[in-house]
């Protein structure tokens, strides 16, 4: 019986990423359009920033599908950027 993969095995098998600055819709469509559940982030230096999953996207959709994806990683982090102008519910 084959175990399921590591987060590692899994994020190395998409060759899709997000960049700080893309739309929860991009997000979404992304995910739909994969099949995946969790997403990397990448900087402008292509380096990992941080992990969007569907479950973080959908309760942020809520609010505004248009928010940025480094929004709600920063509101998982318990810090919202100032100035947003956004609360966060989730």
């Amino acid at each position: 019986m084959r175990q399921k993969p590591t987060v590692a095995e899994t994020l190395s098998s998409i060759d899709v990423t997000l960049v700080p600055t893309d739309t929860l819709l991009r997000a979404l469509r992304v995910m739909e359009r994969c099949g995946a559940s969790l997403l990397p982030v990448v900087g402008e230096a292509g380096g990992l920033v941080g992990l969007v999953s569907r479950a973080h996207v959908l309760a942020a959709w809520k609010v505004d599908p248009l928010l940025p994806v480094a929004l709600v990683m920063a509101a998982l982090e318990g810090r919202p950027k100032q100035g947003s102008g956004c609360p966060v519910p989730w």
